[in-house]
């Protein structure tokens, strides 16, 4: 089996829905839409984590800038962003407004940082794309990174989460030979990746578990209001770099 053009893939989807769209929409589409409830959600789980405004956050897969933008008026600290597709991290950085902050197109798995610097290293529906050697590969290369103490923070597809079974339905489905890649990750695997790695393993939370203390309540595109103590949706993982 040929290997995934994960670029390829990208590029063609953010090209269509651009002549679709328009390009503010499309950026939006591009990561999955609802980039503000995502957006939030994902701040929230970075500050329940244990986010402080003097961290330095580098955003692996940052994308059009969801995430960045929430985090924009808190973090007084360093934020890296970077992703695969130059456009992207070219609109967050435009929609941000921050500049001291910086934004990278990265080619390959590694992180253009130095080591040791971040306080926190996220991936936010990456690892729900990749194979899973290039998720170890990202892991050992956000260890390298990492200062220690710090966090590890992803989100990824899981079987034995029963709301997760229709995305692998509707891959199934897809007749699509261009489709973009859905990737599922056990718990056995994750554990064996950090033992492997030398990384602790925080939390595994269930993408249904309600531990997430939001900073701001909102209104899903559905009409469901998220507000208190929510779920994330995928599941969400969280290591360590021992100190």
């Amino acid at each position: 089996m040929n290997r995934p053009d994960y670029l390829a893939s990208y590029r063609q989807t953010l090209a269509h829905l651009v002549a679709q769209h328009g390009e503010d929409i499309a950026m939006d589409l591009i990561v999955g839409g609802q980039s503000e409830q995502i957006g939030q959600l994902e701040f929230s789980t970075l500050r329940t984590l244990g986010l402080q405004p003097q961290h330095h956050v580098i955003d692996v897969g940052c994308g059009s800038g969801r995430l960045a933008v929430k985090l924009a008026p808190f973090l007084q600290g360093k934020y890296w962003g970077t992703d695969i597709l130059a456009e992207l991290p070219a609109y967050a950085r435009k929609v941000t407004r921050r500049e001291d902050w910086e934004f990278h197109t990265t080619s390959g798995l590694s992180i253009p940082a130095p080591d040791g610097c971040a306080d926190f290293v996220c991936f936010f529906s990456v690892f729900t794309h990749l194979l899973h050697e290039d998720i170890y590969k990202y892991l050992r290369e956000a260890k390298r990174v990492l200062r220690p103490g710090g966090k590890i923070v992803f989100s990824y597809l899981d079987f034995a989460v029963p709301s997760h079974w229709t995305i692998f339905e509707l891959t199934v489905a897809d007749p699509n030979p261009d489709r973009v890649l859905n990737m599922f990750v056990s718990r056995d695997a994750l554990q064996a990746w950090a033992r492997h790695l030398d990384l602790q393993v925080l939390a595994l939370h269930d993408g249904h578990e309600r531990w997430i203390d939001l900073v701001q309540s909102f209104r899903y595109s559905d009409g469901r209001e998220a507000a208190g103590t929510v779920e994330f949706g995928q599941s969400i993982g969280v290591l360590t770099k021992p100190a």
